[in-house]
């Protein structure tokens, strides 16, 4: 045992003591802010467009549609636009409007045209087209105008029709294990995306950090002298064991910051500009939180055996990056179900992933930050995931204990399944 602790002693500190450790440690809480930050920061506000304006309706529309450009009441961006109208018809002023454009004496045009009550239809030209927000502004100031001629010609008041169909909110949120109110369907998926984002990625890069340290260290020789001190399955444990190690030292301090954050979100909240509702979706449970916790752990340990089993069997960094990316497809595999995951977490899709132990590191945490999962449920999860654990140990043992010292060519599938008998 004194072996497996210096092992487990010198992965650990080989790792939290290198600069990426640290660079990455804080990039992340960087990162997290950066998202609720950046796009408030980096916001260019509200664009002001100069437009020429045609009206080839003659029925009272142009006028309406002036009015909802110009005081912003159909369009609700914030974006401000100023109509010059230009008399005549398009067929005669076409040439001269293009011109006029390419002089940059107006951002583009709009046309009204004489059948838009039929063709539910206008013409928009500018020197740039890119922003999706000012079609969507016309679009809407001219819808406005349209419905309002329509419900003058039928004798009816827009305002009231207007009041009369004023569109339903719905104020959504779960029912937690408790009876209390959760979190809303948006804020729900953003933070089971995140901690299963989370999971996959810490994962997937001390996963391939074991895979690497065994492959170099089989490479430079270094397990002959090491394997001579201590047993490989021993070996094997340590480097699991200290790697992951590690990783939970990086997701403690990640949890400390991201505690910080939601306690103190009034004032975080203050200081950058951002609405306290916006950090609801960080603030979890003790019970969830340890769940989550249990899931990484397990899981982590379950592919670390792998990555160790695979470095061993493998004898190049080609062979590595060609393996790497089939080994982390079971953990990728809930990402891109995500969606349908949180939406149904009780569907037998969500229940099946959430069972399997090489993707129920990943989708049990979607699952139980989307809904409450029953009890039973959760402990048929975990304990597969801890039985896969030592299945794949016992496993990845056995190859190790041969692989570490094997040398030549890589070993074929054939050859992996012998050495699982006679190991």
């Amino acid at each position: 045992m004194r072996e497996v602790m210096i092992i487990i002693r010198r992965e650990f500190l080989e790792r939290v003591r290198t600069r990426a450790f640290v660079l990455g440690t804080i990039a992340f809480p960087v990162f997290m802010v950066a998202v609720f930050v950046l796009p408030r920061v980096m916001a260019d506000g509200p664009v002001e467009r100069h437009l020429a304006f045609v009206d080839e309706s003659g029925t009272g529309i142009g006028d309406r549609f002036e009015d909802f450009v110009a005081l912003g009441e159909a369009t609700g961006s914030g974006n401000r636009y100023t109509l010059e109208r230009v008399p005549g018809t398009f067929a005669m002023l076409r040439d001269s409007l293009n011109a006029r454009v390419q002089r940059e004496e107006f951002d583009g045009y709009v046309v009204l045209p004489a059948d838009l009550m039929t063709s539910n239809r206008i013409m928009f030209r500018a020197r740039n087209i890119g922003s999706e927000q000012v079609v969507r502004d016309l679009r809407n100031a001219a819808t406005e105008a349209v419905q309002a001629e329509r419900l003058r010609a039928a004798g009816l008041d827009r305002a009231d029709m207007t009041e009369l169909l004023k569109r339903v909110e719905v104020d959504d949120a779960a029912i937690t294990g408790s009876g209390a109110e959760g979190r809303s369907a948006e804020s729900t998926f953003i933070f089971a995306y995140i901690v299963a984002f989370l999971i996959y990625f810490i994962t997937a890069v001390y996963g391939a950090s074991v895979l690497r340290s065994v492959l170099e260290e089989k490479t430079n020789r270094i397990a002959e002298v090491l394997v001579s001190s201590a047993h490989a399955s021993r070996l094997m444990l340590g480097k699991v064991v200290g790697v992951g190690s590690a990783a939970l030292f990086q997701v403690a301090i990640w949890t400390v910051a991201i505690v910080v954050m939601a306690t103190r979100s009034d004032l975080i909240a203050e200081g950058i500009g951002v609405p306290p509702e916006a950090f609801a979706a960080l603030s979890i449970p003790a019970s969830q939180a340890v769940l989550f916790i249990l899931y990484f752990a397990l899981g982590f340990l379950l592919f670390a055996a792998l990555f160790a089993a695979a470095g061993a069997a493998l004898t190049s960094e080609q062979e590595a990056q060609s393996v790497q990316m089939p080994l982390m497809l079971p953990l990728f595999l809930p990402l891109l179900v995500s969606f349908r995951v949180t939406a149904e977490p009780m569907s037998t899709m969500a229940r099946v992933l959430g069972i399997f132990p090489l993707t129920s590191p990943l989708t049990m945490p979607m699952r139980i930050a989307a809904a409450s999962i029953p009890p039973g449920e959760i402990a048929l999860s975990l304990g597969l995931l801890a039985l896969g654990l030592l299945v794949m140990s016992w496993i990845g043992g056995k190859v190790f204990r041969i692989g570490i010292l094997s040398t030549g060519a890589r070993p074929s599938l054939r050859e992996i399944v012998r050495w699982i008998r006679e190991a």
